[in-house]
């Protein structure tokens, strides 16, 4: 083979690899972004769960009329997308905080904070280090 050919491999042989790397590395992305999506998803339906139970009286064990009592169902305080914990329950307001599975090369993930109050609900990010 001459000169030209063989320089011609190595250039195809580089751009292949980088592109490889490219991809990896958008796949990490898109995969943090995706598990920061599930547990903002997560995080609003418990919250849902913790209205209804604000909603139910108290002789059918809810809240009636109160978030103080309310805790995490067992089976869904974790699953595949993050770990689920209430905080800072009153009578008028409930605290639920997801954190992500998925980290990124640092090791940071996502926390997704969710506070409800019998009709609204707010929900804010942030990045564990």
């Amino acid at each position: 083979m001459g000169q030209q050919q063989l320089l011609l491999i190595l250039v195809g042989v580089i751009i292949v690899g980088l592109s490889i790397v490219l991809v990896v590395k958008l796949f990490d992305v898109n995969s943090l972004e995706a598990n920061r999506d599930a547990v903002y998803i997560d995080t609003v339906s418990l919250v849902a769960n913790a209205q209804h139970y604000y909603q139910l009286p108290r002789m059918l064990s809810g809240g009636g009329g109160s978030f103080v009592g309310y805790t995490l169902p067992v089976e869904l305080a974790q699953n595949e997308n993050g770990a689920y914990t209430v905080s800072n329950v009153t009578a008028s307001s409930i605290t639920i905080t997801g954190v992500g599975n998925e980290q990124d090369p640092d090791g940071r993930s996502y926390q997704i904070t969710t506070i409800a109050t019998p009709t609204s609900i707010q929900s804010s990010t942030s990045v564990l280090q």
